[in-house]
């Protein structure tokens, strides 16, 4: 652990405000922040979380600054120096303005949260990390939101091993990780759906709905579940013994080995 693997958040309030932050403007953004470091946690460790982070300083003097300490979560590996990888990569991106349709769509929309408020119920705001400062202007908001826009919509299904369910407060999403194709895919799916998606976490799943594309994608990115089917392990399929007798009359009066030799009569 290191402190170069702290991130700082600092958020200007309104000028109308004297530059100090409102309550609800702050915990927005304080959400927002939880959430988009808890995604890099997950993306950098195969979708679990293995780090819990600890506020190491606080500062309300305008502008104010929160400084977030990344820390393993019970015998989990540290993934600081990852998370800060991860969140380089995206900002990288943002600054140069590269093709961001390769991204995790979530962390954008995380990053969408802490940019949208800027202008609105904040002045400004700006992530510090490994000595560099990302400023989360009105431009970045455009530029997640041309990147996060829905180009097209068409009905279909896509597989994948369900996983991160979440129906904390009708919530109900959850994730799905193809075996090619998009590296995942969020789902939202109905009420009805609940004991459905429950039962199928950990396992391979089919889900049929709406599927939503983004500008140039060549993979959903999301899913309108209407259906759900989980898909069999091999363990759980039968096997040739378990098939042997099951259609005792499908010969009907003729012997197996008539009926082999029939129908090698009629491919000739």
């Amino acid at each position: 652990m290191t402190e170069d693997d702290r991130i700082t958040l600092i958020i200007e309030g309104l000028p109308e405000d004297e530059g100090r932050v409102r309550l609800s403007a702050f915990m927005a953004q304080l959400q927002s922040f939880s959430a988009t470091v808890a995604r890099l946690d997950k993306d950098a460790n195969a979708g679990k979380a293995a780090t819990y982070f600890r506020i190491a300083a606080l500062s309300y003097n305008s502008p104010v600054r929160v400084v977030l300490e990344p820390q393993p979560l019970g015998r989990s590996p540290y993934m600081g120096a990852a998370i800060l990888d991860g969140l380089e990569r995206v900002t990288s991106a943002l600054e140069a303005g590269q093709d961001l349709s390769g991204l995790d769509a979530d962390l954008l929309e995380d990053i969408r949260g802490l940019s949208g408020p800027v202008g609105k119920s904040i002045k400004s705001a700006a992530l510090v990390f490994r000595n560099q400062r990302f400023e989360l202007t009105s431009s970045v908001t455009k530029e997640l939101d041309h990147a996060l826009a829905v180009d097209e919509e068409c009905a279909g299904s896509i597989e994948g091993a369900l996983e991160q369910i979440n129906v904390h407060l009708g919530a109900n999403v959850f994730h799905i990780y193809p075996e090619v194709g998009p590296r995942k895919v969020t789902c939202r799916f109905p009420s009805k759906l609940h004991d459905d998606a429950v039962a199928a976490v950990g396992k391979r799943v089919e889900v049929f709905g709406v599927l939503h594309f983004r500008a140039g994608a060549s993979f959903p990115h999301a899913v309108s579940v209407e259906e759900l089917q989980p898909i069999p392990s091999d363990a759980d399929l039968p096997d040739w013994e378990d098939l042997r007798g099951l259609a005792r009359d499908a010969t009907g009066d003729l012997s197996s080995e008539e009926f082999v030799r029939r129908l090698r009569d009629e491919w000739r």
